[in-house]
């Protein structure tokens, strides 16, 4: 954790320096090319040649690596998918999976009616069934147990903790195998013992485990995180970490693929992974699945309202001391709490609009200028009456109208950089380095300027005097940087003090700003000459 602490504050000090790069677009990349097509059929046993350019094999329901792709004539998508995809096309191949369960496709692979299958662990005592393709990708493994239940296993030997208790019940994907030899002991232990569940998916094991017809897995971390994340199921669910991470591998029947065939698939993920594609694509969806499973959270959600209540109040704010009208108010306060959103959804054509996917922010506004029109409207009443409040404690003199509104528009800023970066992520945008920060800009920032647009003819102080769009697109480019020098296996507690990281500063940040009174360069600045 204090290296991704100090990669992280790395990104940020040197960010700026990349600003400066050739600029691209977003693109959406398919996660499964037309060169891997999905069938329901049955498969025929391949004629051997010498050169293979299609391949047959199944894929497992295993989100975000392999799942159904509905409306697509691919019919199956996912990370493996996409990978193989790119390797295929390499190596001048091509396959045709059907979806099975994880034993038949071992199966189907010893009988030689199947050649390839994907998202295998590789035994460090070795497995002489199949050929095994160099790694892909990289995965962390965890034994997964009841929340109220972590308590009765302390340690973090999986292996040992399987074998030793005679009563745990361990749910099991059939045929799956590990690259911990000792972990695979203990599970073939457990199955003669009959303390075996089997399951077709993490998702089932998962819910088996909640059900309490199982009383733990094994699982890939960032696996078992989607199962949890799409079934509704977070954080009911505790998880004891294997030390270090596993590669992931294509395996390859021995009785039907030729070796030219398995060197033009090693060699084809080299120069993936030489030319940074295998990279982007990791960091593309593993970044993207544990953003949205960090966001979904209690938390980012009270901060979401926090930010969206805080902007609106900085517009009530300035509603009040330039007396605008009413409406004037409600429009102040919905356009940096709501407009940046809506900006960004419009210039890239998100639908639903994140503002109508749900009345909650919206209605947020509404009662946030309401209260404020309230409590306004009785100071005023008590004053006319002759009530005053000159006994209570003058407050300090930096506590202004102007001070307060700055204070509330830096926290929407600090929690609307994050929202910005989450859709540039989930959106898949390339590059992240660019796209990242724009986002993040247009997000925090864009509804600011709007709002200052309609409240200022012609001097617009968010883009003429102030550090104002500037601090979150700063901010955005270095979690963008974070997430891109990062390993190839990226954890949830990392992205979530990322994400902590890039709220605190870009506060605090907007606010050293405001109060040190920095202002930025006019536009074609030069020095006076002495």
């Amino acid at each position: 954790m204090r290296s991704c602490l100090w990669s992280f504050l790395f990104s940020a000090t040197f960010g700026l320096a990349a600003m400066s790069g050739l600029c691209g677009s977003i693109t959406s990349p398919a996660m499964a090319q037309d060169m891997v097509n999905a069938s329901e059929t049955d498969l025929e046993p391949l004629h051997q040649t010498n050169d293979m350019t299609s391949l047959r094999g199944g894929w497992i329901m295993s989100k975000p690596y392999q799942t159904a792709a509905v409306g697509q004539l691919q019919g199956v998508e996912g990370l493996d998918i996409a990978i193989l995809a790119d390797v295929l096309h390499l190596a001048g191949m091509d396959a045709h999976l059907r979806r099975q369960s994880w034993q038949d496709q071992l199966q189907d692979l010893g009988e030689g009616r199947g050649d390839i299958a994907l998202g295998a662990f590789q035994p460090e005592n070795g497995d002489d069934r199949f050929h095994y393709s160099l790694p892909y990708r990289w995965a962390r493994i965890a034994l997964y147990v009841k929340q109220d239940e972590i308590s009765l296993y302390d340690t973090t030997d999986i292996a040992k903790l399987i074998i030793e208790t005679p009563d745990f019940r361990l749910g099991v994907i059939p045929g799956r195998l590990f690259a911990d030899s000792a972990l695979n002991q203990s599970i073939e232990t457990a199955t003669r013992e009959r303390r075996v569940i089997p399951a077709s998916n993490d998702e089932e094991n998962l819910r088996n485990l909640l059900a309490g017809r199982i009383d733990g897995f094994v699982g890939d971390r960032l696996g078992v995180s989607t199962a949890a994340l799409e079934a509704g199921l977070k954080f009911q669910a505790a998880e004891i970490m294997m030390p270090g991470i596993t590669s992931v591998h294509f395996i390859f029947s021995k009785t039907t693929m030729q070796p030219s065939s398995l060197a033009a698939i090693d060699q084809a993920i080299e120069t993936l992974d030489d030319n940074g594609q295998l990279k982007r694509r990791l960091h593309s969806s593993i970044s993207s699945v544990l953003m949205s499973y960090v966001l979904d959270t209690r938390l980012f959600f009270i901060m979401t309202i926090v930010g969206t209540v805080a902007f609106a109040v900085s517009g009530v704010l300035i509603a009040y001391r330039e007396n605008f009208s009413f409406f004037g108010a409600l429009v102040l306060s919905a356009l940096p709490a709501l407009g940046g959103g809506a900006l960004r959804d419009i210039l890239l054509d998100r639908h639903p609009m994140g503002m109508m996917s749900s009345p909650l922010y919206l209605c947020l506004v509404g009662v946030t200028v309401l209260v404020g029109f309230a409590i306004i409207l009785a100071l005023r009443l008590m004053a006319s009456r002759g009530w005053t409040l000159s006994r209570l404690p003058k407050a300090p003199r930096i506590v202004t109208i102007a001070n307060v509104q700055e204070l509330t528009d830096s926290l929407g800023m600090a929690v609307f950089t994050v929202s910005g970066l989450a859709i540039a992520i989930s959106m898949d945008a390339e590059p992240l380095w660019l796209w990242g920060p724009i986002l993040a800009m247009l997000t925090a920032a864009g509804g600011g300027i709007l709002r200052d647009i309609v409240r200022q003819s012609g001097q617009v102080g968010t883009l003429k005097t102030e550090f104002y769009a500037e601090v979150p697109f700063f901010w955005g480019l270095a979690f963008s940087l974070f997430l891109l020098t990062r390993p190839n296996v990226l954890a949830p507690e990392e992205i979530a003090l990322a994400i902590v990281i890039t709220v605190i500063g870009t506060f605090v940040t907007r606010m050293t700003v405001v109060i040190l009174g920095i202002r930025p360069f006019p536009f074609g600045w030069m020095p006076r000459p002495k």
